[in-house]
């Protein structure tokens, strides 16, 4: 069954929608792989996979522009056209704070990190990936008209999200106690900023999911 919601919007824009979705999560994927591959001490892969998510968003940013500027003409339900005018700006911010966690990770020297707070960080980062890879299930289920399935991937976001806040306020605490004795505190305020961006993403994502509810349960 094709959803009221799906009805109401154009093939090439839903089309267009999912490669958009799919390359933030390649975006997220790459900062995850890129933070394995640095624990491996990989890091000249690290760098390059890096590099390659910072690329892949100038194409979906492009994508993004395209879906706002025509969503605004051919989707004509107003409460459909705000939902997922909001729901492409958190992919959006998910991608922005994933290339800026990236670019922090090109300046940081992250093996002098201590192991415990870098543990933290590759939690957080697959809780990161796997919010966003919920995100993207939940968008092809709500224009496949499975709201039921929609709902539910949303709802799973929800709760990575209170297990990110969780693991963020272990990190910072570390973060406290390496302040105290780290070598250089410029690189204690690159790891908060860098930890902030890693949270910021989980939490656009719970913000995502909410969009997602509202157009399932709507229709």
């Amino acid at each position: 069954m094709i959803s009221k919601t799906r009805s109401t919007i154009p093939d090439d824009i839903t089309r267009d929608l999912i490669e958009y979705v799919e390359l933030v999560h390649k975006i997220i994927s790459d900062l995850r792989r890129g933070i394995l591959l640095l624990n491996d001490v990989r890091v000249g892969e690290a760098m390059s996979v890096l590099s390659n998510g910072i690329r892949t968003d100038t194409r979906a940013d492009e994508i993004r522009r395209s879906i706002l500027f025509r969503i605004d003409e051919a989707v004509k339900d107003s409460d459909v056209k705000e939902a997922l005018a909001r729901l492409i700006r958190r992919f959006d911010l998910i991608s922005e704070q994933t290339k800026e966690a990236a670019r922090y990770l090109t300046i940081i020297p992250y093996l002098e990190i201590p192991l415990d707070i870098r543990e933290r960080i590759e939690e957080m980062s697959r809780l990161a990936s796997e919010s966003v890879d919920l995100l993207v299930n939940a968008v092809k289920a709500l224009i496949e008209g499975d709201d039921k399935k929609a709902l539910s991937q949303s709802t799973k976001v929800e709760e990575l999200e209170e297990k990110g806040d969780e693991v963020n306020m272990v990190a910072r605490k570390l973060l406290l106690n390496y302040g105290e004795k780290a070598p250089n505190p410029a690189l204690v305020i690159l790891l908060r900023d860098f930890i902030e961006a890693l949270e910021n993403i989980i939490d656009f994502a719970e913000d995502a999911a909410d969009y997602i509810r509202i157009l399932a349960l709507k229709y």
